[in-house]
């Protein structure tokens, strides 16, 4: 079982694939196997990355304080394990917060980048409903099937929740493989909460594609158009009717849009 040290932990990480490496990076309370759906399309075009973020999956779950920051270097050091000295990075959601400091922080360990519905945060942050926020906060309370199933209105859109709910269902049974303990996502949440970095895009020069559904509930669709603005030269995909899963809502056009982004560079 592929483990590396960083900063004092053990973080997990599995390679596929061959070609040139793409870190992917997952959002809150997901482990690494969410990314099930985009892996093998990927893993057919370039060395796939993929990891357990702190405090999920087959990674440590430290009770200390997490960040944003401290999670970039995670992400840092499974690149350094794998001898990748400069990779394309991917993240959704929470992964793309660390996405976007891994390319600050890092600018030399960072090809390009994918943002998936994700946001600068901060005062610039469009906030989504109070309801979706408390919804949030109360899944820390609550068992990690429970909390999978009450953040379904959340993640997915109306439309795709009436008709798939098959496709649901294989999400959340692969999520709870290896269940999220209520801290772990609630120092992730803190984590991101504490996320900003509008004042600082303008440092991100690598090619960008800001990926998001106009349907997304818990990051709204406009934090994906303030990336876009304000990273120079950023390319923007719409994923029409999607909420935040669009990685499960559209895989087929998204995972598509992403190769070619990633292949012209």
């Amino acid at each position: 079982m592929p483990i590396t040290r960083a900063n004092n932990i053990d973080i997990y990480y599995e390679v596929h694939g061959n070609g040139e490496p793409l870190l992917l990076i997952m959002g809150l309370s997901h482990n690494s196997l969410s990314w099930k759906r985009s892996l093998p399309k990927l893993a057919e075009n370039f060395q796939v990355i993929v990891f357990d973020n702190r405090g999920v999956g087959r990674s440590s779950k430290p009770e200390t304080p997490y960040s944003i920051e401290l999670m970039a270097e995670d992400a840092k050091a499974v690149l350094d394990a794998v001898n990748v000295d400069s990779a394309h990075v991917y993240g959704i959601s929470m992964g793309g917060m660390i996405a976007q400091r891994l390319a600050i922080n890092y600018p030399d360990r960072v090809k390009s980048l994918v943002l998936g519905c994700t946001t600068s945060g901060g005062s610039h942050h469009v906030q989504p409903s109070a309801e979706v926020s408390m919804a949030m906060l109360s899944r820390a309370s609550v068992s990690p099937e429970e909390s999978a199933w009450a953040a379904v209105p959340i993640l997915y859109s109306e439309q795709f929740i009436e008709n798939n709910r098959d496709a649901i269902e294989e999400d959340i049974r692969v999520r709870l493989q290896i269940p999220t303990p209520p801290h772990g996502y609630m120092l992730q949440l803190q984590a991101c909460l504490a996320h900003d970095t509008y004042n600082e895009l303008d440092q991100i020069s690598v090619p960008t594609l800001v990926i998001h559904g106009d349907a997304d509930k818990l990051v709204p669709y406009e934090n994906g158009l303030t990336l876009k603005q304000r990273i120079k030269g950023a390319e923007f995909h719409t994923v029409p009717g999607a909420g935040h899963l669009y990685v499960t809502e559209d895989q087929d056009t998204v995972n598509k849009r992403v190769v070619e982004f990633l292949t012209k560079i």
